[in-house]
């Protein structure tokens, strides 16, 4: 379960733009609720907010995580080598 610290830090990582994202992961990888539905972004939201247990959508939320920190580190190194140029 995603502790209440880290759901604090990754608040502040998605900017509160996430549920749609973690859901394109899980279908993505055909991750289905038990009925063999897709889930839905409230369901998602309510385990992001620890009211549901789902491995498998935290993992997906870690996923996205791990995506967002590397567009992050890109787009600074981008700007680091365009400021860099320009001094």
């Amino acid at each position: 379960m995603i502790t209440e610290l880290e759901q604090k830090q990754l608040k502040l990582l998605f900017k509160n733009h996430y549920a749609d994202d973690v859901l394109t992961i899980l279908n993505n990888q055909h991750i289905y609720n038990r009925n063999g539905q897709p889930h839905n972004v409230r369901y998602i939201r309510m385990v992001f907010q620890r009211v549901r247990k789902n491995s498998d959508i935290e993992a997906a939320i870690w996923q996205l995580a791990t995506q967002r920190k590397e567009q992050l580190e890109i787009q600074r190194l981008q700007k680091q080598k365009i400021l860099n140029r320009t001094i």
